[in-house]
């Protein structure tokens, strides 16, 4: 039963999808993590669907691309994209470490997270237009992959990565994970995923998981220097810059 409700709760955290009320034991948050990816996995469905819909309708590749860029804001309700501008406005403050953190902690916005969510905007937009422009479905079948791809990898970040402090929403998590079967699952999610994104074309998945990995590698170095670890903001931001690293080097490898 605690896995039912760790479901549900990732969901519910996670996700404007609509699920039963629960009230929260210690207990049903140990696998969290683990089901975390399954929520890329519908937004990612989500995606696939919308391109077949609107190829289907004939809809401008303007059109196309727009529906693509909100979906994921739709599906979440803008938590991820909260951590993204919370995130700019702390490593741009250059302030010191605590400084940084109270910053991760003000409801308000400041210029630089509006600058870089326009600009992140932008790219991200320029790659699915140029996706939609070439119109392979093969590569939108991999562009579903990549919502499932960040958040396996996100939930892995969160369990083993330093936290930064003892507090907010992704300690409440972590701090009670069963750290060996969410890592298990966590696992077995990943190699799903790369067989899975590897059938469709294994050249381009090699391409899009080695993005991955950088992004992965660049997330730990920056939060544990500029942050002393990881948090729920930086998490947010993490699944963005990957999902948009991800994308561009998709829409880049999408002409060979």
């Amino acid at each position: 039963m605690n896995w039912v409700k760790s479901l549900i709760i990732a969901f519910s955290m996670y996700s404007k999808i609509p699920m039963p009320h629960l009230n929260l034991e210690e207990k049903d948050m140990r696998y969290v993590m683990g089901f975390f990816p399954l929520v890329g996995l519908v937004l990612g469905a989500c995606q696939f669907i919308w391109y077949k819909l609107s190829t289907f309708l004939g809809m401008p590749n303007v059109s196309r691309a727009l529906i693509f860029l909100v979906l994921p804001v739709i599906v979440t309700g803008g938590i991820h994209v909260d951590g993204y501008m919370d995130t700019s406005d702390a490593i741009h403050s250059y302030g010191d470490r605590e400084k940084k953190l109270s910053i991760l902690k003000d409801s308000h916005i400041g210029a630089f997270a509006v600058i870089r969510l326009l600009v992140y905007s932008a790219v991200y937009f320029a790659a699915l237009f140029w996706m939609a422009e070439q119109g392979k479905e093969q590569a939108f079948l991999l562009f579903a992959g990549i919502f499932y791809l960040s958040r396996i990898l996100s939930g892995f970040a969160a369990v083993n990565f330093r936290g930064a402090r003892k507090n907010g929403m992704l300690y409440t998590f972590t701090s009670v994970t069963d750290r060996y079967r969410v890592n298990a699952l966590l696992g077995i999610q990943f190699v799903i995923c790369l067989v899975g994104m590897g059938l469709v074309d294994i050249y381009k998945t090699g391409a899009v998981f080695l993005a991955a990995g950088l992004v992965l590698c660049y997330y730990r170095h920056m939060a544990y220097k500029e942050f002393g670890g990881v948090t729920g903001d930086l998490a947010g931001y993490f699944l963005c810059v990957s999902e948009l690293c991800m994308t561009v080097v998709l829409a880049c490898v999408n002409i060979l």
